[in-house]
């Protein structure tokens, strides 16, 4: 079964469409990282820090997986911290934006 959605228009003047099957379980998303994280003072530090702080037993592959895990929820924090909530700030800007359509 398919749904169909009509998406705010954020660069073009036009509303994209979007189809989402319900029916698939693509899994857990994806990490993303944001370019300004990088532009941040302190942050690789801070990464280095907290990556050297994570310990893990087991083979090379899952000691990797789990330091990527709790780094992670770190990056999580740290993003909240330091940006505040990002989403919400973009949804109320995009709001604004479909008000001024109307």
């Amino acid at each position: 079964m398919c749904k169909q959605y009509v998406q705010r228009r954020e660069v073009s003047d036009h509303c994209a469409l979007m189809i989402k099957c319900v029916d698939k379980d693509y899994g857990p998303k994806p990490f993303r990282s944001i370019d300004a994280w990088l532009l941040e003072t302190g942050f690789s530090g801070m990464v280095e820090e907290e990556w050297r702080s994570y310990e893990g037993q087991g083979s090379v592959l899952k000691v990797l997986k789990d330091k990527l895990k709790l780094l992670k929820v770190d990056l999580k924090i740290w993003n909240k911290d330091v940006f505040g909530n990002l989403n919400s700030s973009k949804q109320s800007l995009l709001q604004d934006m479909e008000n001024l359509d109307f």
